[in-house]
């Protein structure tokens, strides 16, 4: 069957280590628009980050983590988080150490904090950043809220945050990050509902990735395909392997896979 649609993780991923799109990738892109493939770029990332990256407003785009959806241009949706939970999670966020909050926005991204790393990485990830005194004031549609802990996420505020798994969805997302989004929301169930919209089933998707935050996304296509660099539980649930980020993985993978 025809491969009608290919949704890719960025971080880990697309990016190279040194955060560097392959220098094939244009080209391949050209290929899959002639063939009438879409390539659907699927991020923990901002939408405005990732559009800045790409650069053509006339693509699909799954952003933080499958939280926004834009299609050329337009949002199709944004599942917003009850402002009692967005509080409560700040509150819980200030009192860890080392541990910094960053509000994902329809508008822009939120911070209150100048600690130096973590903004570094805010701004890596955000082209729309705005620093507040109070977190707690803003006023625009939270989607996502993501927390930095500079190396030790999985061991320190991941495991801190699961007091709010009842009322939202907590995602180890990266070395340094984990996510707070409404429960269900995920790449795949982005993924669906556009697939969905567009008549695409399961069958003629392909998705790559290479962590946790990728594992529904992954499940949600027929050819899943794990980066050679991925997280073992993702490694463990894919149909095929593709070479690392570093070696060109998804690019090669497509080439060989849709015979372009």
């Amino acid at each position: 069957m025809k491969i009608k649609l290919i949704a890719a993780d960025l971080d880990g991923t697309l990016l190279d280590s040194r955060k560097r799109f392959s220098p094939n990738l244009p080209a391949l892109l050209q290929s899959l628009r002639a063939h009438g493939i879409r390539f659907a770029p699927a991020s923990g990332r901002q939408y405005y980050n990732v559009l800045g990256l790409f650069g053509d407003e006339n693509m699909t785009y799954i952003a933080e983590n499958g939280a926004m959806v834009f299609e050329n241009g337009r949002c199709l949706f944004v599942d917003e988080l009850p402002r009692a939970l967005v509080a409560e999670t700040v509150e819980r966020i200030r009192a860890l150490p080392h541990t910094f909050a960053l509000l994902s926005g329809e508008h822009s991204a939120w911070c209150e904090d100048d600690e130096p790393v973590f903004n570094q990485n805010a701004a890596m990830y955000c082209a729309r950043l705005t620093r507040v005194p109070d977190l707690l004031q803003v006023d625009d549609r939270i989607c996502k809220i993501a927390v930095f802990e500079k190396a030790n996420a999985e061991h320190g505020c991941y495991p801190a945050l699961q007091a709010l798994s009842g009322q939202a969805q907590v995602v180890l997302s990266g070395e340094d990050w984990v996510d707070l989004m409404n429960p269900g929301v995920n790449k795949g169930g982005a993924l669906r509902k556009l697939c969905d919209s567009l008549g695409i089933s399961p069958d003629e998707c392909m998705a790559f990735g290479d962590y946790l935050n990728d594992r529904e996304m992954l499940q949600s296509v027929t050819h899943s395909f794990a980066m050679a660099n991925a997280h073992p539980d993702i490694l463990a649930i894919c149909r095929h392997r593709a070479p690392s980020n570093d070696e060109d993985g998804v690019v090669r993978s497509i080439r060989e896979f849709c015979r372009l």
